[in-house]
């Protein structure tokens, strides 16, 4: 007869671990659900999230065109200030984007 399995049995307790976890976890989130019972619900914002919140709160009441812009590029491109020259327009962008 062959016997195996003879050597340390490294599973030995895992078990009881898991469950002894387990349950304190169950009862901490008892505890939090109880305090936040009786006190009421709670809830803080980082100062990042204030500030996200800011600007999409500022982003949704901006218009989506902008007036001013749009008349200025049209006065530019009827004076020939933009749009007349495609290599210049080409070196420009060039340059912005080597800025970056």
């Amino acid at each position: 007869m062959k016997v195996e399995g003879n050597g340390p049995n490294l599973n030995a307790g895992i078990t009881e671990r898991l469950d002894a976890t387990r349950a304190a976890d169950r009862k901490r989130l008892d505890d939090t659900a109880g305090a936040t019972a009786a006190g009421g619900d709670r809830v803080q914002l980082s100062a990042d999230a204030k500030l996200a919140a800011a600007a999409t709160d500022a982003a949704q009441r901006a218009p989506d065109v902008r007036a001013d812009k749009v008349a200025q590029a049209k006065a530019k491109l009827a004076s020939g200030d933009l749009g007349a020259d495609a290599a210049k327009l080409a070196d420009a962008v060039i340059d912005d984007l080597l800025k970056e």
